[in-house]
């Protein structure tokens, strides 16, 4: 099937629905396949007084609000998908039935969450941004203790932003032929080439942060595509 794009929203709506709303719009617009948010217990997650806490503090929306954005999502003809940041999180997302959860770079070996969503059996996206070789195998053999195969892999570099001397394309290859499930990339690189050189060497997924506004401050504006970009970059991986 044809490559599978993430407009990874994130926490780029500042807390504000009716912002996700607008986003959700604009990137069904852009011709994403699929929108994801993070929801986070940010008391859960994080120790207070730390930069991620005060990052994350009243970021979530309430269960009302994310069914009123997957309805939104599924009138758009668009996905709509989140990051559990902890336990709390990902039961909520249960819950409220997602119909994909993402595992994120840090959570990569947080094995017992991955497992109760193999439990589940609700498809999942997992990102390496922290894995080394070592890394990578582990969970290679964590996932295939199980039968449990909509699962999906991408190569991700935990850096923000990401220069492109330091993508390391070789690496996707490495783990393209590591893994049985479909791999992806998610990009933090500034730009668009490097989600195209990611689909010509085989990748089936992309994900690429995605803003109304590049230039507004705090969580991942500054790394992000806006629109107009975004749309540029999904006619470029179609063609």
């Amino acid at each position: 099937s044809r490559t599978f794009i993430i407009a990874e929203i994130g926490i780029n709506h500042d807390g504000n629905f009716s912002r996700c709303m607008q986003m959700i719009k604009k990137a069904a617009k852009s011709g994403a396949d699929a929108v994801k948010i993070q929801t986070v217990n940010e008391d859960e997650s994080y120790k207070k007084k730390t930069k991620s806490y005060k990052e994350f503090k009243n970021k979530n929306f309430s269960d009302e609000q994310i069914k009123k954005l997957i309805k939104y999502s599924k009138k758009l003809k668009i996905i709509f998908f989140s990051t559990p940041g902890d336990f709390s999180s990902l039961q909520r997302l249960f819950d409220l039935k997602i119909p994909i959860i993402k595992i994120s770079s840090g959570l990569s070996n947080n094995f017992p969450l991955i497992r109760e969503i193999i439990k589940r059996k609700v498809p999942m996206i997992i990102s390496t941004g922290f894995s080394g070789k070592k890394e990578l195998i582990e969970l290679k053999k964590f996932l295939e203790k199980y039968k449990f195969k909509k699962i999906g892999i991408l190569k991700c570099s935990s850096k923000y932003p990401l220069p492109y001397n330091e993508v390391n394309m070789e690496n996707f290859s490495q783990i393209n032929k590591l893994y049985k499930y479909p791999v992806g990339y998610s990009d933090h690189t500034i730009g668009i080439t490097t989600p195209l050189v990611a689909v010509a060497n085989g990748a089936s997924i992309i994900e690429k942060h995605f803003t109304l506004n590049r230039k507004k401050n705090g969580a991942d504006h500054k790394i992000s595509l806006e629109p107009k970009e975004f749309y540029e970059m999904v006619i470029k991986i179609r063609e």
